[in-house]
């Protein structure tokens, strides 16, 4: 597990699962958000050729953990990823999970946008099943069934627990074990 990429809807917990991995891994970690939207919030998209030079470097990297629901980048990162991981977890979970998290107003420019862009998200997600864009649980799979290297799926929170705990046994047994 060197190059892993995360799919699934917004709200699934692909960011905390790669922030989890990037640290057990030692890892670079890298949200698809931060290579798509210019800083300070998600309503000015950068420029195509920004993007794709972002996704180039980090296709030239030797490990990292890349996690997004942008289907399109995702398959640009597929040829290069060594591991999937799909999480694909139901609607009510993905809903409650963005609802606790908020509309993150407080790390956007303008508070109004930031609450009409995350009415605007609530929206888009729970559309994920109907959706039949790149960025829709019909691409994801997609992706998924014809990824040839590691793959690994969740359907429920408890299953990204259960592996998030393994790894960590895995990795406290190596750092016990004489080299």
């Amino acid at each position: 597990m060197k190059r892993v990429l995360i799919i699934g809807n917004s709200g699934s917990g692909k960011s905390w699962l790669s922030s989890r991995l990037s640290s057990l891994l030692q890892v670079k970690e890298v949200n698809l958000d931060s290579v798509v939207w210019e800083p300070g919030g998600y309503n000015q998209k950068r420029s195509q050729a920004s993007i794709d030079l972002e996704l180039d470097k980090i296709s030239a990297q030797s490990s990292w953990v890349v996690e997004g629901v942008f289907g399109a980048l995702a398959e640009q990162l597929v040829p290069v990823a060594d591991t999937l991981i799909f999480l694909d977890i139901e609607w009510s979970v993905c809903k409650q999970s963005l609802l606790l998290r908020g509309s993150e107003s407080s790390k956007q420019l303008d508070n109004e946008l930031a609450e009409k862009n995350f009415q605007e998200l609530l929206k888009w997600a729970s559309e994920y099943g109907l959706r039949t864009s790149k960025s829709s649980h019909q691409y994801h799979s997609q992706l998924f069934a014809g990824f040839t290297g590691n793959k690994i799926y969740f359907s429920t929170r408890d299953e990204v627990n259960d592996f998030v705990c393994s790894l960590k046994k895995n990795v406290e047994c190596l750092e016990k074990s004489p080299h």
